[in-house]
């Protein structure tokens, strides 16, 4: 009984004593908090295993990258040094950090592990400073009893390491915290994305002290790592956006950190070309909804980041978004700047330009220049129908379907109107292909149509973009943006329509502001280009006007003097019929006679015997019918002519003509003609016109040939070809073939044609001819089926010109 008060005693004591220790030790604990510097707490450590729980050795050891390293100590007789691997076996400190737990030894003459120091040690007593569950280094005690420390001793440590533990990483946090806000004030001072990417990596080595660090950055579709730390070269990887590959990938897709313990269980990592990496932790660049990259950073051990590495991760790639945003930014402002100063020289340029499509040319080039690599400026009126497109960037297939497949003014006026009013930027719309209604409204595909199926009917409506959603960002290649030219007055004088944006980005508001400018510039540029235009026009409509006035003047000048002339002419040609038909009727008496004489000597004569008689008789009677029909052709020409109509074919007149003419061996004639249709004609002077057409033919052909003689009925008309291969006529010929009294003939008073152009003309018709030198003649007689008729008879009377011994005798 007496011991067991004896021992309830004893426990008591320990106990206060405990109490008292764990008091102290807590009060410790708000001093090691209070702690400016890491030394000032490795001093109030030491203080506190010394002084309060009596320990004659102590020591605190730190984890410093791959070792164990030996940063103060107390109670020792010399200053020593010690730096463990943490890949070693020796040190029960570095045992403790492995296993991650407390431990005593009783005699360290029995343990392997132990490190023999300059003291006689013969026990140790070793607690982990831990924070969440991550090892930060070691307070270690030590004595030259054996089995100097107990359970108690044990949980004072241990408590105190926690303390410590705590203090050490407030104090380190509130470093790197400092350190990361002076580092977020000098990324304001970078001027490219390369500057924020080296200070970055800088940072997460030398202030979060990661060992393999990356910087990725989002470009189009595409996750590409810009660089790397921890390799002495940068690894050229570039990671789809959609795929399902890279554990920065997946920070990205799901904007937010995550974090791998162990990569050999994740089936989306990606070896970048570190041997050995077991974990990884990646945390997206993210400005607002937008995320513009990722930082990254690998271990080769196994649950190596923790949630505060992850904190303070997520705060430098704040910083970085931050600074990425202000360089993107400054660099849009420096662009918008460039822009408005080419808009403003274009403009320059675009006014000095007169004709009106180049000056819209000139517009479409310089919207293409400011980022968009298709432009279209249609010139509208007041309908908003085209009425001229001007492209740049487009093919000539491209060109050719846009005009095939133009929109109506109708379709136009609806596109800008209040139903596409929720798609406005500023001044103008923009057409996502995404969107179900712009699909349905815009295109006129129905919205239940698949996506990949939706852009195969597209192609068959639009013109299809040539680039890929690979080479975009946020804007689908069938996207457009279109916008109304208008004018002050509203009036709208043409519609912009661009697509393929260089950047591969939705537009802005602030990216649109300069072009909203330039487009007002260039609805006035087209007004005033028009109305110069229109002035233009008017100046030539007038000088045509006064051109044409004054070439009437001169060609009524010249009418009256080819009237005067023509009058003339025709008095002449009057004197010539009437004096043709005086002469035919005095010449026609003694002609009368001398047939008779001839016709009694002939008769009465022996011409057998004198033969040369009979020849000089037969040259008498020659020549009578030759002069007879010239006082026939001068008659005929001189006399009014009376048509007696009588129905007849093609193919009968035809054949009556050539039975009237001789057609030599050596001329062959093609009769194509037929017996339709019935034709009201005269037809012993429609035969006389052909026979005469017939024998100026086989004339032409005097060394052979063909005469080809066709009938055709056009509308109400018959046409009567004569087509020869003789020798042709000459422009001079042609030129006077009608003219009386012309001839190139040896004999003959060249009244033939001009008597046949009259007999048709009667009839109502027209006689051409065609023809060239060596190529033969085409002569076309035109005759009406119908003939027009006067009234009170069939008879179509042609009368004679009125000569000047008429008038005159008139007078």
């Amino acid at each position: 009984q007496v011991l067991d008060i004896t021992e309830r005693v004893r426990l008591e004591k320990e106990r206060r004593l405990f109490e008292i220790r764990l008091s102290k030790i807590n009060e410790y604990a708000q001093r090691l908090n209070n702690a400016k510097t890491i030394r000032e707490i490795y001093k109030l450590a030491l203080d506190a295993m010394e002084k309060t729980l009596g320990f004659e050795y102590a020591s605190i050891l730190m984890l410093e990258r791959e070792f164990l390293q030996l940063v103060a100590h107390r109670g020792y007789s010399k200053v020593w040094s010690l730096k463990l691997p943490l890949d070693g076996e020796k040190g029960i400190t570095l045992k403790v950090v492995k296993t991650g737990k407390s431990i005593i030894v009783p005699d360290v003459r029995k343990e392997k592990a132990y490190v023999k120091g300059g003291e006689e040690i013969l026990s140790e007593l070793a607690a982990p400073m831990k924070i969440e569950g991550k090892v930060l280094g070691v307070l270690n005690v030590e004595s030259r009893k054996l089995a100097a420390f107990g359970e108690q001793d044990r949980r004072l440590l241990e408590i105190l390491a926690s303390h410590t533990a705590i203090a050490i990483s407030n104090l380190k946090r509130q470093e790197k915290l400092a350190a990361l806000n002076a580092y977020g004030r000098s990324l304001n001072r970078a001027k490219t994305v390369e500057d924020v990417c080296e200070r970055t990596l800088d940072a997460m080595q030398r202030i979060l002290q990661f060992d393999y660090v990356d910087f990725f950055l989002v470009e189009g579709r595409k996750l590409r790592l810009v660089k790397t730390r921890g390799l002495n070269y940068t690894p050229k990887l570039t990671l789809p956006l959609n795929g399902d590959k890279g554990i920065t990938v997946k920070a990205v897709k799901i904007g937010k950190a995550f974090y791998v313990p162990d990569v050999r269980k994740e089936r989306v990592y990606v070896d970048a070309g570190i041997k050995g990496v077991l974990s990884e932790l990646a945390v997206p660049i993210k400005l607002g909804n937008r995320i513009l990259g990722a930082l990254n950073v690998e271990s080769k051990k196994l649950s190596a980041f923790n949630e505060e590495d992850k904190r303070l991760l997520e705060i430098l790639a704040s910083h970085v978004a931050i600074a990425l945003s202000n360089i993107e930014r400054r660099e849009n402002l420096e662009a918008l700047s460039k822009k408005l100063e080419n808009l403003i020289r274009s403009s320059t340029k675009i006014m000095g330009i007169k004709d009106t499509r180049q000056r819209i040319k000139e517009i479409a080039k310089t919207i293409q220049k400011s980022g968009w690599r298709r432009v279209v400026i249609g010139r509208v009126d007041e309908n908003l129908e085209r009425k001229e497109l001007v492209t740049v960037g487009l093919t000539k297939e491209e060109i050719k379907l846009l005009k095939e497949r133009k929109a109506s003014g109708h379709v136009w006026k609806e596109r800008l109107g209040p139903k596409f009013e929720k798609y406005k930027i500023g001044e103008f719309f923009y057409i996502p292909w995404r969107d179900p209604w712009i699909r349905e409204h815009f295109f006129h595909i129905p919205p239940e149509i698949p996506l990949d199926q939706a852009e195969k009917n597209y192609l068959k409506t639009a013109v299809p973009s040539r680039r890929s959603e690979e080479e975009m960002v946020d804007w689908h290649p069938q996207d457009m943006l279109y916008a109304p030219l208008r004018t002050p007055e509203g009036r709208i004088v043409g519609i912009l329509s661009m697509d393929d944006p260089v950047d591969g980005r939705k537009p802005t508001r602030e990216k649109l502001i300069p072009l909203e400018l330039f487009l007002h510039q260039a609805a006035i540029t087209i007004e005033n280009a028009e109305l110069i235009e229109n002035l233009e026009k008017a100046r030539r409509e007038l000088q045509l006007y006064a051109d044409q006035l004054e070439n009437m003047v001169e060609e009524r000048t010249r009418e009256l003097k080819q009237s005067q002339e023509q009058l003339l002419k025709t008095q002449r040609l009057a004197v010539i019929g009437e004096l043709a038909g005086m002469v035919g009727h005095d010449l026609r008496n003694p002609l009368t006679s001398i047939a008779g004489a001839q016709y009694y000597l002939k008769k009465h004569l022996n011409l057998e015997a004198n033969a040369r008689v009979r020849e000089m008789l037969e040259l008498i009677e020659k020549n009578i019918a030759y002069s007879n029909k010239i006082i026939n052709d001068l008659l005929d020409y001189s006399r009014e002519i009376e048509l007696e109509l009588t129905e007849k074919t093609p193919k009968s007149l035809v054949n009556e003509a050539l039975s009237l003419v001789e057609i030599p061996q050596n001329v062959k004639v093609k009769d194509l003609t037929t017996h339709k249709p019935k034709v009201k004609v005269d037809s012993e002077k429609i035969k006389r016109v052909f026979t005469n057409i017939i024998k100026n033919a086989v004339e032409a052909m005097s060394k052979g040939g063909t005469l080809t003689i066709k009938s055709r009925k056009v509308k109400d008309k018959l046409e009567i070809l004569f087509e020869d291969t003789g020798v042709g006529m000459t422009k001079e010929t042609l030129a006077k073939l009608w003219t009386p009294l012309f001839t190139t003939k040896a004999k003959g008073m060249g009244f033939g044609l001009a008597i046949c152009k009259r007999f048709v003309e009667a009839h109502g018709g027209c006689i051409t001819v065609e023809s060239a030198p060596g190529k033969g003649t085409t002569f076309t007689v035109t005759l009406p089926i119908e003939p027009k008729t006067e009234k009170g008879g069939e008879n179509v009377w042609l009368k004679p010109l009125e000569s000047s011994l008429l008038t005159t005798t008139k007078t």
